[in-house]
Formats: C-alpha cells, sequence, structure tokens
C-alpha cells in the first residue's frame, strides 16, 4: 500500500544532515510562511474594504472633498499604503512582514523607483513576492525538518528516546526531504536572477522549469496526505508520550505558537499557492509580448502540478476506501468467484442499504403480502455488488456484475390494481436487471428506495451520462466503445491527441461531424481526433449494448402483448411481469408464478 513513499525517499543516518539549511539572500529574514499566509489574507480583506469604501466614496457629491472626477491623489494612496502597512504590522501575533521589492536598499540606490511607472513596480513587486514567500516558505519547512524531524522522540528506531514507530514516522514526514532540497534549488535560481538584474523580467522561465522538472516531489509527499492525517490524529489520541513530546516542541520560540500540524501542511499550501503567484504575474504583463506567454506556460505548469497532487491524494483516499470495504467482504457461496476489489483504476462512487422485494412462490406480489429484505449495495466506478450486512460489520456477497451488464429504470406504481395498502408508505420502487451477473446469468432485483430523492439518486449513479444534444453521444469511462488507430495522426491544436499506427483509444465522445474525444489506454493522455483515423473494435461495450438492445425488445414485445390480451393481467405477478420483460425464456410463458 506504501507503493508512494519507499524507503529510499528517507536519506540513511549517515547521509541525514538535520542542521543543513540554505541560507537565503534576502537582506531580512522572512516570516514564517503560516503567519505569511494569515497577514496576506488580512491584506486582501484590507484591500476589498478600501475598494468598497472607494467606490461608496464615488458616489458621493463633491462635498466629499474629492474633485470632481472623483479621483484621489497618488500622494494620498501612497499614504494609505503606508497606513496600512503599518497597521499589519502592529496587529500581525508577532510583527513580522515580507520584505517588498521597493524596500530593497539596492533598488533605492539604483533610482529605480524614479524611474520605472507605477505599473511596472507593481510588477516587479509581483515578481519578487515569489521570491520572498519561498524564503518563507523554506525557512517553515526547515523548522518542521531541524525542530520536529530530527528530534529524538520522533526519530523512530534511530533513536532508543523514540516514542514512535519508523512506519509512523514515515507516514508522518513522508518524502519532506526532496521538497525541502526541491524549494532550496527553486529558491536558490530565483535568488541568483535578483543578483543578476534587479528588474525582474523573465522570472517566469525558471518557474516552469522547476514546476515541469522537479515538482514530483509534491505529488508524493501531498498523495501521503490521507496517511498522515490519520496516523497524526491516532497517535495523539493514544500516545501519551507522543502527544507530551509534540507540546512541548510547539511550546519552543521558534515555532511562534505554530502547532506541528500547520507545518506538515506547508507543502500542501504551497502548491496551491503557485498558481496564484504566477496569476497575479500574469495580471500584469501586455497579452501578446514574450513574457506574457511564458508567465501563461508556467501557469498551465503549476496548474497542473495541482490537479495531479489532487489525483494523487484523491487515488490513495479511493485506495483506502477499497482496502476497508474489501477487508470486510465475505463470500459464502462457493458458486460466487471472490473478485481482487483493489485496483488502481477502480472507486467507490455510491453505497448503501435498499430493500428488496422478493415475491413469495404462488402468492401475488400485488395483492399479498410481500416478502422483503435488506441488501446493502456497493457501487463501484466498474462493478456492482449485492451483499449482506451482518452484525458484526461483515458484508457476505451475493451477486455482483459489471455496470455495463447493468440497466435500471424506475416502476410508478399506478394502475388501480395494486394494493397500496400492502406498503407501509408508499413505495419508491425501481428495477435494477443485471444482464450478465455474477454466474453468467441474467438476474432481476425489485429495489424500494426510502424516498423519491433516494430512488433519483441511485438511478441517476447507475446510469451512463446522456448529453443534451441528441446528435451527440457520450459515453463513461466504465462502458465505452474502443478503438485502434489505423492512420497516424499530428495534432494540430493543443486540445487535439495525436495518433500513432497500433494506439488503442478508449472513445468518450461521439460528434456528429465526425470528431471523436479519446483517451489512450497507454499512457492516459486524451483529446480530440477525426473518427476517420481510427477503426472501432469489439469489446465488453459492444457486447453489453447488444444484451442492451435485446433486453429492449424483449420488453416492447411484452408489453405489445399485455395489450392485445395475451397475457393474464389479473392474475400476473408483477416479478413475473418483470421478469418476461427482461428474459427471453419466459417471454411466452404465461403460467410462471414463482422466481
Amino acid at each position: 500500500l506504501w507503493g508512494l513513499i519507499n524507503e529510499q525517499d528517507e536519506p540513511s543516518p549517515e547521509e541525514e544532515d538535520y542542521g543543513r539549511q540554505y541560507t537565503s539572500r534576502l537582506p531580512t529574514d522572512q516570516p514564517l510562511y503560516q503567519i505569511y499566509m494569515a497577514n496576506d489574507s488580512i491584506e486582501l480583506y484590507n484591500s476589498s474594504i478600501n475598494f468598497l469604501l472607494f467606490r461608496r466614496e464615488s458616489c458621493a457629491s463633491s462635498d466629499s472633498g474629492r474633485g470632481a472626477d472623483c479621483s484621489t491623489s497618488a500622494s494620498a494612496l501612497t499614504s494609505n499604503t503606508s497606513m496600512r502597512r503599518e497597521r499589519l504590522i502592529a496587529t500581525s501575533h508577532f510583527g513580522s512582514q515580507r520584505s517588498l521589492w521597493c524596500e530593497l536598499e539596492e533598488v533605492k540606490a539604483a533610482g529605480l523607483l524614479a524611474t520605472l511607472d507605477e505599473e511596472t513596480r507593481m510588477r516587479q513587486e509581483a515578481y519578487f513576492e515569489v521570491i520572498t514567500s519561498e524564503a518563507s516558505y523554506l525557512r517553515s519547512l526547515n523548522i518542521l525538518i531541524t525542530h520536529f524531524m530530527a528530534s529524538q522522540e520522533l526519530m523512530g528506531s534511530k533513536s532508543a528516546f523514540s516514542v514512535i514507530s519508523n512506519s509512523d514516522r514515515k507516514h508522518l514526514f513522508s518524502n519532506i526531504f526532496a521538497v525541502r532540497d526541491c524549494s532550496e534549488r527553486l529558491l536558490s535560481d530565483l535568488e541568483t536572477r535578483l543578483e543578476q538584474n534587479l528588474v525582474l523580467d523573465d522570472l517566469c522561465s525558471i518557474l516552469v522549469q522547476h514546476f515541469e522538472s522537479n515538482f514530483d516531489v509534491y505529488i508524493k509527499y501531498c498523495s501521503n496526505q490521507v496517511y498522515q492525517e490519520r496516523t497524526l490524529r491516532r497517535l495523539k489520541a493514544e500516545n501519551p508520550a507522543f502527544l507530551s513530546a509534540v507540546c512541548r516542541m510547539e511550546a519552543d520560540k521558534q515555532c511562534q505558537g505554530l502547532d506541528m500540524r500547520s507545518f506538515l501542511m506547508l507543502p500542501m499550501q504551497r502548491v496551491t499557492r503557485y498558481p496564484l503567484l504566477v496569476y497575479a504575474i500574469l495580471d500584469r504583463l501586455q497579452r501578446g509580448c514574450d513574457e506574457y506567454e511564458v508567465a501563461t506556460r508556467a501557469l498551465h505548469a503549476a496548474n497542473k502540478v495541482v490537479g495531479e497532487c489532487n489525483e494523487g491524494a484523491r487515488r490513495m483516499e479511493r485506495t483506502e476506501q477499497l482496502l476497508e470495504v474489501d477487508s470486510r467482504l465475505v463470500y459464502k457461496d462457493p458458486d460466487l468467484k471472490k473478485i481482487a476489489l483493489v485496483s488502481n483504476c477502480r472507486y467507490l462512487v455510491k453505497r448503501g442499504s435498499l430493500v428488496q422485494l422478493v415475491e413469495r412462490k404462488n402468492r401475488n406480489i400485488l395483492q399479498g403480502k410481500q416478502k422483503t429484505r435488506n441488501v446493502y449495495i456497493f457501487l463501484f466506478s466498474d462493478i456492482i455488488l449485492i451483499t449482506k450486512k451482518k452484525l458484526n460489520g461483515t458484508y457476505e456477497c451475493k451477486d455482483y456484475a459489471a455496470r455495463r451488464y447493468v440497466d435500471v429504470q424506475p416502476i410508478e406504481i399506478d394502475n388501480e390494481r395494486v394494493a397500496l395498502t400492502s406498503f407501509p408508505t408508499r413505495p419508491h420502487l425501481f428495477l435494477c436487471v443485471f444482464m450478465r451477473n455474477a454466474r453468467g446469468r441474467q438476474a432481476e432485483l425489485l429495489l424500494n428506495a426510502e424516498s423519491e430523492t433516494d430512488r433519483e439518486r441511485w438511478l441517476s449513479a447507475l446510469r451512463p451520462p446522456i448529453s443534451t444534444n441528441p446528435e451527440e453521444k457520450i459515453y463513461a469511462e466504465w462502458d465505452c466503445p474502443q478503438a485502434v488507430a489505423v492512420h497516424c495522426y499530428n495534432k494540430n491544436q493543443d486540445d487535439e491527441l495525436p495518433l500513432e499506427v497500433g494506439d488503442m483509444v478508449n472513445v468518450l465522445r461521439k460528434m456528429p461531424d465526425g470528431w471523436f474525444f479519446g483517451q489512450k489506454g497507454s499512457d492516459g493522455s486524451s483529446g480530440w481526433f477525426p473518427s476517420s483515423y481510427v477503426q472501432q473494435i469489439l469489446n465488453d461495450h459492444v457486447r453489453a449494448n447488444n444484451y442492451r438492445k435485446r433486453l429492449r425488445l424483449i420488453q416492447a414485445a411484452s408489453s405489445v402483448s399485455a395489450r392485445e390480451g395475451v397475457v393474464k393481467s389479473s392474475s400476473t405477478p408483477l416479478m413475473d411481469r418483470l421478469r418476461r420483460m427482461s428474459n427471453p425464456r419466459f417471454l411466452f410463458q404465461t403460467d410462471v408464478t414463482g422466481l
């Protein structure tokens, strides 16, 4: 399970140098990243308040002291900015603020503030915040490593005084060494660029290089978050020695009142901050210039890293859910083959209890008292399990089927022949047909939900997506056509999918003009491509579609027969009628009364 975080991520004791720290070349120490983020939120709030006040005063009369054009002098704006900064420093818990580009002695000595226009100066501040925030972030990372991770109480088997195991240590700190090294390299390159030229114009090229080449360590760290959070909660609740040691460390003045969790969360917070920093730069660049194109690329790369981190964390959380369900599943029926539930591409979609209505033999389910039993359903991305929940918390598997072989439809009890008094409340029924179940046969389940909304939610979860455009076809990943490329295709736009002969593609959308949207099975890349470059192949989607067509044909024939009086409507149980609607061997048999 711990596939993403292996033993090589943490250096051996001989190689560890917890005291090693990159020394920032900025003239003043930056605040801890947690404090920087808090102060940044305060600045954003104050900026919003000032904007609202400006709008309110702009709508006032000339008696407000403004000119007829409702303008504000540059000196007044500068004064307000200075006052706002002083207020922030005064209200800050520790009175520390990040450095500003305009405050650098080198900038003042070079006379840049007098030669650059306001827009350029604001752009320089946006560039400079990338550097100062990285220095602030690295400072907090070093405290996590040198103060918490290097503590004798948290060293695992490397210390006789440790209060945690090696496994807990690995879950807590993951690959934080690699994350720190990544930040050090980035900050070093950024500060070198600042030393080369005080006017920062090509900083985004450095960001692009690091985002695209060095940030895989963040994906690994963020993927571990679910285990990190769980381990930290468990240790605090069950390990008094750990709680005591951590509280003592948190009380140290270098932590500035911040808890250990805030330090562990730093990489997740930082990686989501990069797109905002790049966007602030992009917002102050002229569209069409070279730097604008580089900044756009940096923004795309930053968002890609964030997406991959989120996907990694989501994938590990889904794996955790699968493991939990798999550990509780039992198979008592020897005819039911056990399935390997844990898979990289499988995840839990919905789970819950429903009531299955089962007719008693030789009894009319509509007129007599129904036999009911509770079933617990697990709906995964590609398979559905019907189970019975036991008192000991386990789930006995009764049946399962691939989602592509499942058909559902609501059943409305609006006929006057239906004895609604036999139900405690008005039922919310739907028919679930396994066109091919675990035993290779067809099975029907008449299920009742607690409410109309609950039934609709189950139907929505079980059904494949439907396009609002009748000429467009949309397919779910668990039930889609497959095609093989018969010609090479070179993409002409960024959202297109290049193809090589022999590439296998899952087709997810078909447009009426002949364009397909699909995903390669080899690398997961997706995009648009002309349908003439591929040839559809026979797969389970085609087979399931044939099953579904047959089911619809039988249902239509059954409805016609019922209208013509072939079926004895006065004595046919509901389940018999539903079975004949979906099973060909019962189509012309009108005397079947039991399951």
